[in-house]
């Protein structure tokens, strides 16, 4: 029996049709980013999105070798972006958008190879400085008896009450590197101290554990996109180290309780101004620079 080769004016015509298709694709997707780029989020959630964006296309267009790039071999069959709140694949780019602040992870991506999901933390270098602790009081949940954090208190508060005393002596401003803190030169205090960052990183907030805790860090600046596998406690507290010389701490008035009881009063700076005001900061806040 004869093979009946397509006419050259099928293939025209099929050529033609998935080049239309592909122009459309291009075209909706652009609108999607011209929608994101105007709304009124911060320029690191809207690279968070972005990123988003960026890997959702790569992996449309089976541009693989691009994805290995970034993810390693891992990606070679492409990857799936998983809706965080049901695990579905998300199949619209239109779909993409950050993670709520319950969830550490601000995305997941499943590697079609081997079927691992990574829960990642995305930070993007774009915009301000990435914010690893937000404006948490002492009476946080965490902090508190039974709390993860309860065996770091007392560490904390060593810390903090030689960031008070270098404040009052002005010899730090209010943003200051950890490097200026002689009290962390302490192996036990920074131990402590490690464990607080690696648990602000990873898995939760002054509230307590995340709904989905991450376990990769993507970073992003420019163009450049850098994956980072953080699964076992050994990769995370090394990703912690690369990033500790950077640490940024303050105290700010920002998430202060209404009443300033006894358990937040070891964190309160009272920041006199000019005009006679005291605002009280007793919100420790950690960013990386």
């Amino acid at each position: 029996m004869e093979e009946h080769s397509i006419p050259d004016y099928e293939k025209l015509y099929i050529e033609e049709k998935n080049r239309r298709n592909e122009l459309e694709k291009e075209n909706q997707n652009l609108l999607v980013k011209i929608k994101l780029l105007k709304n009124n989020q911060n320029k690191g959630e809207k690279d968070e999105v972005l990123l988003l964006m960026e890997l959702f296309e790569l992996n449309e267009r089976k541009e693989y070798n691009k994805l290995v790039d970034i993810f390693g071999e891992e990606a070679c069959d492409g990857i799936m972006i998983l809706n965080i709140n049901t695990k579905k694949e998300i199949l619209d780019i239109s779909e993409l958008c950050k993670a709520k602040g319950e969830f550490k992870a601000d995305s997941m991506i499943e590697m079609k190879k081997t079927g691992f999901i990574y829960c990642i933390s995305i930070k993007s270098k774009n915009g301000a400085n990435p914010a690893i602790l937000n404006h948490t009081p002492r009476s946080a949940k965490v902090f508190n008896e039974g709390g993860i954090l309860y065996d770091s208190i007392d560490s904390l508060d060593n810390i903090v009450m030689e960031y008070i005393e270098k404040r009052e002596k002005k010899i730090i401003g209010e943003d200051t590197s950890i490097k200026t803190l002689e009290s962390l030169n302490d192996t036990l205090m920074e131990n402590k101290f490690m464990d607080v960052l690696t648990y602000f990183v990873f898995d939760g907030s002054g509230k307590g554990d995340s709904k989905c805790k991450a376990n990769a860090i993507i970073t992003y600046e420019g163009e450049t996109i850098t994956f980072i596998k953080c699964v076992s406690i050994e990769e995370k507290i090394e990703y912690i180290r690369t990033i500790y010389d950077r640490i940024i701490i303050s105290l700010r008035d920002k998430g202060m309780p209404k009443v300033i009881n006894d358990g937040c009063k070891k964190w309160v700076f009272n920041d006199s101004k000019m005009n006679g005001l005291i605002k009280y900061k007793g919100s420790l806040h950690i960013r990386m620079k």
